[in-house]
């Protein structure tokens, strides 16, 4: 009887020796395979960064340069390689649009570890004549609620209007459906920026506002859209150029501020970002706003007034309560003739191949 206890007890330790080896092998295999799997995810994310590098370079490039580069070495912050990079571009309508395909190799081609393939159109729109024509001009829809709200001046949408039909009480102008305004012309930006941060105000800070400045609301915003009206010429006069780098989101009493303002972000490194006008209160904006997201009012009170014109991207133009919005054609001969804004080229789409 002790003879089969003790043999039953080594077959129940035996047992447990081979559970516990089981599960210290399952644990191993487990680890070693996340491990495989986390390396083989990084190198996947690091040529797909590659790739999406050399996308960028070639738009970069456009639309002076379509010469394509092959195998060139992209570097970490630190000074080591990250991987190696190659694009092409192929011209679709000579001077307006182009396809750029690109490819990322980790850690080189020629040892390729991991691969991405990435392919986007570019298109470049000038500035179309109505561009300066209008109370509102959006690549979106329009929506406009309630009936708080006095429109002066043609408006242009690529999407929807809504409602349908504006109350000629309350709208005096011509509503236009073109599909053609989207996506939003993409100014050139750099150039814009520059101008802002030239001019300089009384208190010695420049028209570039930063995502703090903002916040704070210091520096105060120019309060008239002329920048310098000394010129005897009232065709010289300059605006104030606002170049935004952040949503810009004013609250209660904003009083009036002035110029021609650009809330575009950080598009200068993230070409699609989009960065919204949302306006919660009362004032008035003497000048043009350029929203590359959705230009939003919630109106209180005795509103908000707009002498000038808006433009927004695809996310439309949203007014609520209480606005009013008035064309004024010397500001946009200003901005077109003095300031002289041009397009330059936009990523249209992209996507992985």
């Amino acid at each position: 009887m002790l003879k089969n206890k003790k043999g039953f007890l080594l077959i129940v330790v035996y047992l447990v020796i081979a559970v516990l080896l089981t599960l210290l092998g399952v644990f191993v295999f487990k680890n070693i395979w996340e491990a495989k799997s986390g390396a083989e995810y990084k190198q996947r994310m690091s040529a797909f960064y590659c790739a999406e590098a050399a996308l960028d370079k070639g738009i970069e490039r456009l639309p002076s340069n379509l010469t394509g580069e092959a195998n060139v070495a992209l570097n970490t912050v630190g000074g080591s390689q990250q991987g190696e990079y190659t694009y092409t571009i192929s011209v679709i309508d000579a001077g307006k649009s182009w396809r750029v395909e690109s490819w990322g190799f980790v850690p080189n081609q020629a040892q390729a570890a991991a691969t991405a393939h990435l392919e986007a159109y570019i298109s470049k729109k000038d500035l179309p004549s109505s561009f300066w024509d209008n109370a509102i001009y959006t690549a979106g829809n329009v929506r406009v609620n309630g009936v708080a709200y006095d429109l002066n001046g043609d408006i242009t949408y690529g999407g929807s209007l809504v409602p349908g039909t504006l109350d000629p009480a309350n709208f005096v102008g011509t509503a236009t459906n073109d599909p053609s305004v989207s996506p939003l012309v993409k100014l050139d930006y750099e150039s814009l920026r520059t101008v802002a941060a030239g001019q300089i105000k009384a208190d010695g800070s420049d028209n570039v506002y930063t995502f703090m400045e903002v916040s704070a609301g210091n520096p105060p915003f120019p309060t008239s859209f002329w920048f310098d009206n000394s010129d005897s010429d009232p065709t010289k006069w300059v605006p104030n150029v606002v170049y935004v780098e952040t949503d810009l989101v004013l609250n209660g009493s904003i009083g009036t501020i002035g110029g021609f303002f650009l809330v575009v972000g950080d598009v200068t490194t993230d070409p699609l970002a989009t960065s919204e006008t949302i306006i919660n209160g009362n004032g008035e904006i003497d000048g043009c706003v350029y929203s590359t997201g959705q230009f939003r009012v919630n109106g209180g009170g005795t509103g908000l007034n707009v002498l000038g014109g808006v433009w927004s991207g695809t996310d439309g133009v949203r007014l609520n309560g209480s606005i009013e919005i008035g064309y004024h054609q010397p500001y946009m001969n200003a901005i077109r003739d003095v300031i002289q804004p041009g397009s330059t080229v936009q990523l249209i789409s992209w996507r992985k191949l």
